[in-house]
């Protein structure tokens, strides 16, 4: 009975910590989400974009979608880490961060507060959407 009761609790304590969390980085709704075709579009039409992926250096190093730059997430980006990017450009970021997209969300919500004014997100399931679709990785 007490093994149950300590399962249950951590169980709850685990629902708890979670909802917590997705209430803190649930994602940043009133930013623009771009599906993934319309992403796919844009690039063969050679539209004038900025493709910023949030994840880990690793990550980017591994695999990313063609002509991304990397970006990863951190807790506070500065004027310093977006120097050379345009601020006349609609820029779209992504991750593989599922439902809430929550590093690009929390990416692009950050590039916002540096003066970026034209940022979406791709829409989930992001690149592993992008991947299953067969589109251009590099």
């Amino acid at each position: 009975m007490q093994k149950r009761l300590m399962m249950l609790l951590l169980v709850v304590f685990g629902a708890i910590l979670v909802a917590g969390l997705g209430i803190a980085y649930a994602g940043h709704e009133e930013i623009p989400r771009m599906p993934i075709d319309d992403l796919k579009k844009m690039m063969d039409q050679k539209a004038d974009i900025v493709i910023i992926d949030a994840q880990l250096k690793e990550i980017y190093a591994k695999e990313h979608i063609k002509g991304a730059i990397s970006l990863p997430w951190k807790q506070e980006l500065t004027p310093e880490d977006t120097a050379k990017l345009p601020k006349n450009k609609l820029i779209v970021v992504y991750c593989d961060c599922g439902p809430g997209e929550t590093d690009s969300s929390d990416v692009a919500f950050q590039l916002m507060g540096l003066g970026f004014d034209n940022v979406k997100i791709l829409a989930d399931p992001s690149v592993r959407g992008w991947k299953k679709a067969g589109y251009p990785m590099e």
